[in-house]
């Protein structure tokens, strides 16, 4: 370090990591890192939004029977109001009496273009 990227004052640390890249990548990986954690649950909410833009709306069980199998959660008619409770909160679905559709942010999305 010169001076002129140097603290004017305070305590400061080098380090030097040597060695082959993917070692070193390795060294700096986090064991659980918190995105590996949420990993399950956005993938689960983004399946819901797929299902409920692929039928185009329907009540809670029909969105439920709709789901793959292949969820990190099993989903049944209470789960999945949970789920698309949340998924409104951003916009992304709506309910119209009893049957929930997608929402207005979808709107002019090229992934979810209905």
């Amino acid at each position: 370090m010169d001076e002129d990227t140097e603290p004017a004052n305070g305590p400061h640390a080098t380090i030097e990591l040597s060695g082959a890249y993917d070692e070193v990548v390795a060294r700096l990986d986090s064991p659980t890192r918190t995105d590996d954690l949420l990993v399950p649950l956005v993938d689960d909410l983004e399946t819901v939004l797929e299902t409920v833009v692929g039928i185009d709306g329907g009540t809670r069980s029909v969105i439920a029977e709709e789901l793959p199998a292949d969820t990190a959660v099993e989903f049944d008619g209470e789960t999945v109001v949970e789920t698309l409770q949340v998924l409104a909160g951003y916009d992304l679905v709506v309910l119209e009496g009893n049957t929930w559709r997608p929402g207005p942010a979808l709107h002019g999305s090229d992934r979810f273009d209905r």
